[in-house]
């Protein structure tokens, strides 16, 4: 499934890029476990991106708070990398941040929104994921 990824075009015979499987992470989960559901959100939203799924994090509810400069530096789950790591890694390789809108009015925390977080409702998660996967942290 995932190593199919060019088909020949009819008219031209030249091969053609398909769209990718779409997959999405949710993340509900803020600090009060450490960040062990975030480390894991993005461990597996980053092997979703090296499996060349086409992946966002969807951050809602108490996970809203990694959406914020300065909340992910400091948690460092054992056997994992960092946080901080973990974010910039998926991003880096083109994994996109969505940030419920409601959140953003209702939970927003002190501090910048991170430069690469984007604002989406749940049309978007929604829009994204439909006829892929989602998987909830």
């Amino acid at each position: 499934m995932y190593a199919n990824l060019h088909s020949a075009s009819p008219s031209s015979g030249a091969p053609t890029r398909q769209a990718r499987d779409a997959y999405a992470v949710i993340l509900a989960s803020g600090p009060e476990d450490g960040g062990k559901r975030a480390t894991l959100a993005f461990a597996a939203a980053c092997t979703a991106q090296a499996m060349d799924l086409d992946t966002i994090v969807f951050l809602v509810g108490d996970g809203a708070r990694w959406a914020y400069d300065g909340n992910a530096e400091q948690v460092h789950a054992p056997g994992f990398p960092a946080l901080a790591d973990l974010i910039e890694s998926f991003v880096d390789a083109g994994g996109k941040l969505l940030l419920c809108s409601a959140c953003d009015a209702a939970c927003a925390q002190p501090g910048a929104r991170r430069r690469d977080v984007r604002i989406g409702g749940l049309a978007s998660l929604l829009s994204h994921a439909a006829g892929g996967s989602m998987v909830t942290f």
